[in-house]
């Protein structure tokens, strides 16, 4: 009997559950393998050789799961790991990509706010995509450290008082183009809409998903059966476990002006 795709998502923290719900609902004959590394999060401050470290164990976790191909649904880990990954493992890594070349292609000269961590608006992965599409003129980039850390706490108070200064700024620059460089931050959409309804906001996520169908070869449409979704958090307990559940269930990308 030929063996179900088994794909091992991981994340810093709750983040990657924002690619797991839109994944398990586009695919059929499809099992995933969560893994949130809460016990070393955040990852966005950190050290690009501390997160590749960090990265490369869930990596090798996932294989001794027998997990048949993995995504890192983490921006900052696919910014300081993917490429050392991939040129030492066989086996399938993906990775996120910030939407920023359909944002600025679709809205030329237009200025576009990416909201990201440190270390992935530091890394030369994010510098090259810079340069390559010529753009470096229109993008504002916006440092959020410590968003996630409350996004993986349920702490939303906190995450207004993030938030806001940032918008508020930015609305003050007519700025209302964003693409989310981070999946954490698809899990708090509403927070930017409550602000502005008028904001076209763009992720990679759906990119992403799209890609490892193809590459992969796998079967498109929501399975009646069912995925089988496996969550392990890495210093989490039946508190974490819950919120993870709830950002599961509850995520929705169909927002007003959600741009795909």
């Amino acid at each position: 009997m030929t063996q179900r795709p088994l794909i091992g998502v991981m994340d810093s923290g709750f983040g990657g559950l924002s690619v797991l719900s839109e994944f398990q609902s586009m695919v059929s004959g499809v099992d995933f393998l969560y893994f949130g590394d809460l016990k070393n999060s955040p990852y966005g401050p950190k050290s690009k050789k501390e997160v590749l470290e960090h990265t490369e164990e869930i990596v090798n976790f996932f294989i001794s799961e027998k997990c048949t191909s993995i995504l890192l649904a983490c921006n900052t880990a696919t910014s300081a790991a993917a490429f050392d990954l991939r040129s030492r493992y066989s086996i399938p890594i993906f990775g996120m990509e910030p939407a920023i070349k359909p944002a600025v292609t679709e809205n030329p000269d237009q200025k576009v706010a990416v909201f990201a961590t440190s270390l992935t608006l530091r890394e030369e992965k994010f510098n090259l995509l810079e340069r390559s599409l010529g753009v470096g003129h229109v993008l504002e980039p916006i440092n959020c450290d410590g968003l996630a850390s409350l996004i993986d706490r349920e702490d939303f108070s906190g995450i207004h008082e993030f938030l806001s200064p940032k918008l508020k700024d930015l609305h003050s620059q007519s700025i209302n183009l964003f693409v989310l460089g981070c999946t954490h931050y698809l899990l708090v959409k509403p927070y930017f809409y409550e602000f502005d309804e008028s904001l076209r906001i763009y992720d990679g996520n759906t990119g992403t998903i799209r890609h490892m169908i193809k590459s992969l070869n796998l079967n498109s449409g929501r399975d009646k059966s069912g995925s089988e979704i496996q969550i392990y958090l890495n210093g989490g307990g039946e508190q974490e476990l819950e919120i993870a559940q709830r950002y599961l269930n509850s995520y929705n990308r169909d927002a007003r002006n959600y741009v795909r």
